[in-house]
């Protein structure tokens, strides 16, 4: 089923919950998460967002960094929501376990 909003919810948690769980678990304090419609932002302290996740439904998430050519979301990779989030801190080089904060 695909989830379509950032307010549902699998056992009582939305997606912006289990993002923030996946980035407490990864140690990571500086980013912060924002639900935009269906999607799930992620950013550096006060800066602009730097990846967005999708639920694709059956469990699958898409990654979508910002930039390009075009300057759009591009995505990038399809996973399991914690693979997801620790790809997109990854990317922003924002995963430095011990460090930040």
């Amino acid at each position: 089923m695909l989830q379509a909003s950032t307010t549902s919810s699998i056992s009582g948690r939305t997606i912006i919950d289990r993002v923030g769980d996946a980035l407490a678990a990864l140690e990571c304090t500086r980013v912060w998460v924002r639900g935009a419609g269906r999607h799930v932002l992620l950013g550096l302290d006060t800066e602009e967002p730097f990846a967005r996740l999708t639920a694709l439904g059956g469990g699958s998430y898409g990654l979508a960094f910002h930039g390009g050519v075009a300057e759009k979301w591009e995505l990038l990779l399809v996973d399991d929501l914690p693979a997801v989030v620790e790809h997109a801190l990854i990317g922003a080089n924002a995963l430095r376990r011990g460090l930040d904060s």
